[in-house]
């Protein structure tokens, strides 16, 4: 009876411990929540506390964020190429180590801590080149320069002139110089250039027909020739840098403020962002020195990096690169012979930067019998300075010959020096030696510079030259073996020193090795008077000769400016000079007299320049450049400026002339609103103009005459309109509010007018009346008599 009941109960259990087996899984698994499905969340970000502008997408899964890595790097993180692409592209915020997030699921924003090694190098411009317009459209017109002058000196009387006409426009430019001089004894003219030119500054490229120096390197030879020439043109980007500049790099955990210092001078102030930074280009000149940056935060707190830097216009940037080709016929007897041409040559020169620190060129020329080329290589070398070699090999009718070159070079506020040499052997010919041009088998040239305190500054220069002269064949068509070398062996030393009062001192002594020109020394003094006057007193001997000199000089600069100088010498000749030049708007003229011992000379002189644009002529000074011609629309007497500095009125016609415009460079031009009269309107009192090579165009600034009056309206019970009344012009629609007293204002009126009213809490009413401008003033019309109802 036990037993079995100990058998049922244990049965029991059993059966008990089955169910309890098969009910706790499957409550187990209700008991489970569903794994959530993954969300796409919009999210603004945060990166270290700074908003980021925009909106990204998420992945919510897992209680972990997923992001793609193309939008962690538009977000400016540095995200490493993953080793295992995930198939969805997605990458969790949490892999990555440093990082931490924190997700706001009620403002929608995700804020991301991340260290500043991740954050992507912000690449700065220290300071950014200026933005320059679009280079002003030639106009068609035409220059002619001319310098002139003439001389009496006792029974002999000579004169000279020198004329360069110039035709531009929007295709080119033409220019041709000639120079004539006449005396009782000779009589020459001389033709010295003539040349087509057109630029293209989109793509840095001069081309030139005619006459022109042919492009080269620093170890070679130009010459004159007659042909066609393309070659790179860096001045037709004013705003370009074309040697390296150094950069630098820090780190900053807040947004800062950086100051950047040269030589101790402020140059530029740009904001920088919480992270890496890189500041390129920046604003230092060529040669040496130090640049600082100073880093400063919201808090005052402030870093300072300074290093030192140097750099040379011998060097071009990374990846900039110049050419010139040219070919033609060689020109000899320059200011000699009108069209002296040997045979035909060509040449090719090619620069590169090829690294931050080293700059490539070669070069090749060739003419008849001839063959030249040769390489070169400009490398800087830390602080020292920059290197310079080259190596160059000929062929010349059959004979062969080599030549070499180093140098290096160094200019500083502290220390300059260089040294330069080029050598080349018996058999090296170019094509100038070709033409008749003796060649250099030997140059050298060394310099040294320095401070010193206290005194001044010190300038050593070593020159040594050998040159084999020719004899010319019985032919008169080329040159046989030397058969003479001549020698140059000099050495100069200058001392300059800032004296009390803005006096300024300097010795110059100089000794000739080969005895050619001896010795001498030059001592002198000059003292400041105002801008353009000065006093000068000097001492010099060369050789026997010793001079004593006086000189007091005023120099005519501007439009209006009288220029005279004074001048006594006294030692192995007597000499004693007066002159006097006078700088106008249409040219400038000068007189002197000399007298030396007890002869006598007197000699008269004018230069300047006649120009013509838009079908008119004007006089004005020597146009180097480019010019411009202000037009006021008619408005006479109005003051115009050039970089703030007054040039003169517009004359009758509302013109006015300005030469010395720099080409492809912004020239500001403004007219004083002041002198503007009142019934003119001008929308804009600068224009920045930017000429083309040599070329003219007209400143046409923005002025409107305008038809403006103020009308007094009056009711019929001759009382002023009320108070905001709506006045409209019937023809135009221009609407106009009427003021106290019934005065409305009115800009654009014809000839007939009306004027209808809307009157607060009363009838309309309309006037009708004839408008008559008046110069330089507005002109008041009334009162006019509104009446209700009335018609036009």
């Amino acid at each position: 009876m036990v037993r079995d009941q100990i058998v049922s109960s244990g049965l029991c259990v059993l059966l008990a411990l089955l169910l309890l087996g098969c009910v706790l899984p499957v409550s187990a698994s209700l008991a489970q929540p569903p794994a959530a499905a993954p969300q796409t969340l919009l999210l603004s970000v945060t990166i270290n506390g700074r908003i980021h502008d925009g909106i990204q997408e998420f992945v919510e899964r897992d209680s972990e964020l997923f992001v793609t890595r193309a939008q962690l790097l538009e977000l400016g993180l540095v995200v490493p190429e993953p080793q295992t692409a995930p198939a969805d592209g997605l990458i969790g915020l949490s892999s990555f180590n440093g990082w931490s997030w924190r997700l706001d699921a009620n403002a929608q924003v995700l804020a991301l801590q991340i260290p500043l090694r991740s954050l992507k190098i912000q690449q700065l411009i220290a300071r950014p080149a200026p933005s320059l317009g679009k280079v002003d459209r030639s106009d068609i017109g035409a220059v002619l320069n001319y310098d002139t002058q003439f001389t009496h000196d006792g029974d002999y009387s000579s004169s000279s002139i020198l004329g360069e006409l110039r035709v531009f426009s929007p295709v080119g430019v033409v220019q041709s110089s000639v120079e004539q001089t006449r005396s009782q004894s000779f009589n020459r003219t001389v033709r010295l250039d003539s040349t087509y030119s057109v630029s293209d500054a989109s793509t840095l490229q001069s081309y030139n027909v005619g006459d022109f120096i042919n492009g080269g390197l620093n170890w070679t030879r130009p010459v004159r020739m007659l042909g066609a020439q393309m070659t790179t043109n860096f001045a037709l980007r004013p705003d370009l840098v074309t040697y390296p500049r150094p950069g630098m790099t820090g780190e900053v955990a807040v947004p800062s403020s950086v100051d950047i210092y040269v030589n101790g001078l402020h140059q530029t102030t740009t904001q920088i962002q919480p992270g890496p930074f890189e500041l390129n280009q920046l604003p230092v000149t060529s040669g040496g020195g130090d640049v600082s940056v100073v880093v400063k935060d919201a808090s005052g707190r402030q870093t300072t990096q300074t290093l030192p830097f140097y750099t040379s216009t011998l060097l071009l940037s990374e990846g900039m690169d110049s050419l010139a080709v040219q070919a033609g016929l060689v020109r000899r007897e320059y200011a000699t012979r009108s069209n002296d041409y040997a045979q035909p040559a060509a040449s090719v020169s090619y620069r590169r930067g090829e690294t931050p620190t080293l700059s490539l060129e070669t070069h090749l020329e060739t003419t008849s019998g001839l063959a030249m080329g040769g390489v070169g290589a400009n490398l800087l070398v830390g602080q020292l300075g920059v290197l310079s070699a080259s190596v160059a090999s000929s062929s010349y009718d059959g004979e062969g010959g080599f030549q070499y070159g180093l140098g290096i070079a160094r200019t500083t506020p502290y220390l300059s020096f260089g040294f330069s040499m080029l050598k080349a052997n018996r058999g090296f010919s170019d094509i100038a030696s070709a033409n008749d041009d003796s060649m250099p088998r030997t140059t050298l040239r060394a310099n040294l510079g320095f401070p010193i305190p206290g005194v001044g500054t010190l300038g050593l220069v070593y020159a040594r030259k050998m040159v084999s002269l020719y004899t010319l064949a019985d032919d008169d068509a080329d040159y046989v073996n030397a058969t003479q070398q001549i020698s140059t062996s000099t050495l100069s030393a200058t001392l300059s020193a800032p004296l009390p009062m803005k006096t300024y001192g300097f010795v110059t002594a100089y000794h000739d090795f080969k005895g050619n020109s001896g010795n001498g020394m030059f001592v002198g003094i000059s003292i400041p008077i105002g801008h353009t006057t000065s006093l000068s007193a000097s001492s010099s001997r060369s050789g026997d000769s010793t001079y004593q000199t006086v000189e007091a000089r005023k120099s005519a600069v501007q439009r209006g400016d009288v220029g005279w100088n004074v001048a006594h010498q006294t030692g192995t000749q007597t000499r004693d000079d007066a002159g006097i030049s006078y700088k106008s708007s249409w040219g400038e003229v000068g007189a002197e007299v000399e007298r030396s011992d007890s002869d006598m000379a007197y000699r008269a002189t004018a230069r300047g320049a006649l120009s013509t644009l838009d079908g008119r002529l004007f006089a004005s000074n020597t146009v180097y450049d480019s010019f411009a011609v202000v037009d006021t629309d008619g408005l006479p007497g109005i003051t115009v400026l050039q970089e703030n500095r007054p040039l003169g009125k517009t004359d009758a016609d509302g013109l006015l002339f300005i030469e010395g415009l720099r080409a492809y460079e912004s020239n500001n031009l403004s007219i004083d609103a002041g002198d503007v009269p009142m019934d003119v309107s001008l929308s804009n009192a600068i224009l920045e103009v930017r000429p083309s090579d040599r070329s003219g165009v007209i400143a046409k600034f923005p002025i409107r005459h305008s038809r403006s009056a103020t009308l007094i309206l009056l009711d019929e019970q001759h009382r002023p309109l009320l108070l905001g009344s709506q006045a409209v012009l019937s023809g135009s629609g221009e609407a106009g509010v009427v003021g106290y007293d019934g005065v409305t204002f009115f800009n654009n009126l014809a000839e007939h007018e009306q004027v209808s009213v809307n009157r607060p809490g009363q009838a309309p009413c309309s006037v009708s009346f004839d408008y008559q401008p008046q110069a330089n003033t507005i002109p008041q019309i009334g009162p006019l008599i509104c009446r209700s109802g009335a018609r036009p």
